[in-house]
């Protein structure tokens, strides 16, 4: 079946909601409509004090939940107004949730995303998939990270091996290698530090285009501290998120080599250490890279992208839009393809990449009565 569908993305850079109207016809998928909305001043402050603090009142929690599900049908029911389509014309939305905590490890890994699917459901009247994480790691896997299925299926050749890089919040690689199982795995922080560190010291959102890094120096005493972290040297299948890397590891590894750093010195370092850990994860995990495609937010900052291809010489480093879709969107039109496979009946994940025990169908649907 092919048919029109939404992904609904909202990611740990706190930058907004994304939303995709996508078209699907079996081999290939054309973005009809697309936008970023951002969130609501108090809305966007109460998300990252739970962030940030990690804890919360079962009332916050539970009211920050359908809060966030009126936001984001919202955000749905805008784009589509815009479009020439209707709500009517949509079989499903995919929705990955925004993500509050992410902890995979044993004995008790769980994954817990806000914005409630049932409030979207009923509020745009449009089926809505959601809890994809989840129904992973009840199998066993890490629930993350899942879009590697899809940058296989879109952006694969037969005759060349590539690697996906997704610039997010946090990093993640999905090697596409023709002679090789598909594997993936988030290679550690990219934007999130950056633009952490950005709006402490000068109010900024993030760093545009990486101008006020480039400026800076790499400090090799605070480069070496971020590297001696446990999880740059862990074998995938793995993941990570906010809860690992935050402001307070960064103070913490500034702490431990016990000299000033000037400010834009330390955004230098962290947008080295981004550069790094990429390049390293797709040597490792890929020595005979052709070609490096980016898509995420990272992939606007100009000096970032400078920086992971200075490391990668001998590789093609290039924007998803080389390839037709447009570096904000890749993630966003990712869960609606995740959401199309759930309609389906058709498997989503990669044991290969999370490490589940098999491959399953994802996520859960909140259906309309009499919508089909």
């Amino acid at each position: 079946m092919s048919g029109l569908f939404i992904g609904l993305m909202s990611g740990t850079s706190l930058d907004g909601a994304d939303v995709v109207l996508v078209e699907f016809d079996g081999t290939d998928c054309v973005v009809q409509a697309a936008s970023t909305t951002s969130f609501p001043e108090q809305l966007e402050a109460r998300l990252r004090a739970l962030i940030r603090t990690a804890t919360a009142s079962l009332d916050e929690l539970g009211t920050l939940d359908v809060a966030l599900g009126y936001f984001f049908a919202e955000c749905v029911r805008q784009l589509v107004a815009k479009s020439d389509y209707e709500l009517a014309d949509i079989k499903a939305i995919g929705h990955a949730g925004h993500t509050i905590y992410h902890q995979p490890a044993p004995p008790h890994p769980f994954s817990m995303q806000l914005g409630d699917p049932n409030v979207i459901a009923a509020a745009t009247g449009i089926d809505t998939v959601a809890d994809f994480r989840r129904t992973d790691m009840a199998h066993g896997g890490q629930g993350a990270p899942l879009t590697p299925t899809f940058h296989q299926w879109r952006f694969a050749d037969s005759d060349e091996v590539r690697v996906v890089v997704n610039l997010g919040g946090v990093a993640n690689i999905t090697v596409l290698d023709p002679q090789q199982s598909l594997t993936g795995f988030d290679t550690g922080p990219a934007n999130t530090l950056m633009d952490s560190w950005s709006r402490q010291c000068w109010g900024e959102r993030y760093d545009q285009e990486g101008r006020r890094a480039r400026q800076g120096s790499v400090n090799p005493g605070l480069l070496t501290q971020l590297r001696t972290d446990p999880y740059f040297l862990r074998q995938p299948p793995k993941s990570t998120g906010l809860e690992h890397f935050n402001m307070a590891w960064v103070e913490a590894k500034l702490a431990e080599i016990e000299q000033s750093v000037a400010e834009k010195d330390v955004l230098r370092t962290l947008t080295e250490l981004t550069a790094e850990t990429v390049s390293d994860a797709i040597r490792a995990s890929a020595p005979n890279c052709q070609r490096v495609i980016l898509c995420g937010g990272g992939t606007f900052n100009a000096f970032l992208v400078e920086r992971i291809g200075k490391h990668l010489a001998g590789c093609v480093v290039e924007s998803s839009a080389a390839h037709g879709i447009g570096p904000e969107w890749v993630e966003a039109i990712a869960f609606a393809w995740l959401a199309w496979r759930r309609i389906e009946l058709e498997t989503g994940n990669s044991p290969s990449v999370t490490g589940a025990r098999q491959a399953i169908i994802l996520g859960s649907l909140y259906s309309i009565t009499g919508r089909r």
